[in-house]
């Protein structure tokens, strides 16, 4: 194929070729992962209406890395062997198939490999077809030259594997050069650096093809993908078999698109338990819960492409851990949706995103945050449970009370107290409540206190005490981790006691209602300042 321009019947006009060098070498960098690549090649065979699809990755003892990726569609002949390995295909009679732009087999394979071959028997007669496209014999004849070499005996018989002798197609990459960061000198480096890298794929194929694997879901057609022979199982991002998922909302959005073609999208707000309500710790973590796995998860044509982040309207952060958005289209809102060459990402029109962040989300975002702060407060009070984090603070305060207590309280009724200090007699209402265990008489922690406090005064066992709130972001960021630290944990509550013993010492009838509003000030402003904080960490399941 010649590459120089060519005058065509229009004197006006030419045809300019492009270099076949630059251009496959350029389009070597569209951004793929290994993970998107493997699957862009799958998408080809879901489309082919393959049942099973094998894949297999081996390792040479040079480090030499063979991809093979096998399935039992309906194959090709060689009219449509050529016409898949042309850049820029033509397009598919069927417009909701998985490939969309005609480039994912060239730009996902050489994305990672300089050798393309694609080994192929279609249903019409029980040829075998190979065509290859080598990126180094492009450079050196300068020219689109697709090879068309002879069937390897290895690439037959993983072909004859999969297809048990009927129709189906084998993709090979070789000449692997962009898989590995750095060249390993030792094979068990090479080996492990690969192991973890099939170890990604195969939970990323059970992520992106879950509708398909899942025989029990009858969206998709029922597809099994092996990885050297490992069956890869669905899973589910949103739980739905754990009994305290929820969901918050669920839309059906009609669309009506330019040239009058009507459509919809699907949207669904599921709410995931915390850590401790899940039924069994191994479902816990295989719902792997963190922030990078919150936010929307867009489906197209049951395929997903995209997940993970909240598509621009917000950032990733602890709180919204526990919501993941179905967001689910099919090939009609291609455009609407601005879907890549990759499949990865989308950019849904402006209107859509109004609806969205206005309508659909607010409400699931702030019962995901209730619920995330419920769950963190859980797990603070166990911490602090267990490590008995105020027991010095207790002591310490208890040993020295009666030289700086500066008030007389006593007990009258069940809510209400008598004080009696330099500015005279009052009556006062305040929390009265027994002691939680032995010794714990001067630092109470309590799960929540009113109006989202910080500390109150309170009376334990008719002693001056002050109840410290564990859900309150303060705790949880600055107590928590130092939870372990006793001089500084003593110091803290100290602090706080003091707090709660000057109003004590300086109560009259005028400042009543001023001590309330200046907790609840200084709480909310606590709250605000270390909003950046991070939260705290889980204890694992070891400790």
């Amino acid at each position: 194929m010649s590459n120089k321009n060519q005058t065509l019947e229009n004197p006006n006009t030419i045809q300019c070729l492009p270099d076949p060098e630059r251009i496959v070498e350029g389009l070597r960098d569209t951004g793929y992962t290994f993970n998107t690549a493997i699957a862009d090649i799958i998408d080809n065979a879901v489309t082919a209406d393959a049942s099973n699809i094998d894949i297999r990755i081996d390792l040479n003892p040079q480090n030499e890395v063979t991809v093979y990726i096998a399935d039992n569609g309906y194959g090709m002949n060689e009219e449509g062997l050529e016409n898949a390995m042309t850049y820029g295909s033509k397009k598919r009679e069927d417009l909701k198939s998985l490939g969309k732009f005609g480039l994912g087999l060239k730009t996902a394979s050489t994305a990672f490999c300089r050798s393309l071959s694609v080994i192929t028997r279609g249903r019409e007669d029980s040829t075998v077809r190979k065509a290859e496209w080598d990126l180094d014999y492009i450079a050196q004849e300068h020219a689109w030259l697709l090879k068309k070499p002879e069937v390897d005996r290895d690439e037959l018989e993983m072909l004859e594997i999969t297809t048990k002798g009927e129709a189906g197609t084998l993709v090979v990459w070789r000449k692997i050069d962009r898989l590995f960061r750095v060249n390993y000198i030792r094979s068990g480096n090479a080996r492990a650096a690969l192991k973890k890298m099939i170890d990604d794929l195969e939970f990323h194929l059970s992520m992106v093809y879950q509708r398909f694997l899942d025989k029990n879901d009858e969206r998709a057609n029922n597809v099994s993908i092996t990885v050297n022979g490992k069956d890869i199982e669905p899973w589910d991002p949103f739980v739905v078999t754990e009994e305290y998922t929820e969901i918050l909302a669920e839309e059906d959005v009609e669309a009506t698109l330019p040239d009058e073609t009507k459509s919809s999208f699907r949207m669904r707000a599921f709410l995931l338990p915390n850590k401790d309500s899940f039924s069994t710790s191994k479902a816990s973590k295989d719902a792997r819960i963190s922030n990078d796995r919150q936010g929307f998860y867009v489906y197209r044509e049951n395929r997903l492409i995209h997940y993970g982040d909240w598509l621009g309207m917000f950032i990733n952060e602890p709180h919204g851990s526990l919501l993941r958005v179905e967001f689910s289209f099919d090939h009609l809102l291609d455009e609407a949706f601005n879907v890549d060459i990759k499949k990865s990402r989308i950019l849904p029109a402006e209107e859509i995103m109004d609806f969205i962040k206005t309508s659909f989300i607010p409400a699931p975002r702030r019962a995901a945050s209730e619920r995330y702060r419920r769950g963190v407060t859980k797990n603070v009070e166990k911490q602090a449970e267990k490590q008995d984090a105020h027991a010095g603070s207790n002591r310490n305060i208890e040993e020295k009370a009666s030289s700086v207590e500066g008030a007389k309280i006593t007990v009258t009724d069940t809510d209400e107290v008598t004080i009696e200090n330099k500015n005279g007699v009052f009556s006062h209402k305040i929390s009265i409540v027994a002691s939680p265990k032995p010794g714990q008489v001067r630092i109470i922690p309590k799960a929540d206190l009113e109006h989202n406090q910080l500390w109150m005064p309170c009376i334990v066992d008719s002693k001056h005490a002050v109840a410290i709130n564990q859900s309150h972001p303060y705790y949880q960021k600055v107590y928590a981790p130092i939870l372990a630290q006793n001089v500084m944990v003593t110091g803290m509550d100290a602090l706080l006691w003091a707090l709660a013993e000057s109003e004590h010492m300086t109560y009259n009838e005028e400042v009543k209602e001023l001590y309330e509003d200046i907790r609840i000030a200084v709480s909310k402003t606590l709250k605000t300042l270390v909003e950046d904080l991070p939260d705290p960490e889980e204890e694992s399941d070891e400790e």
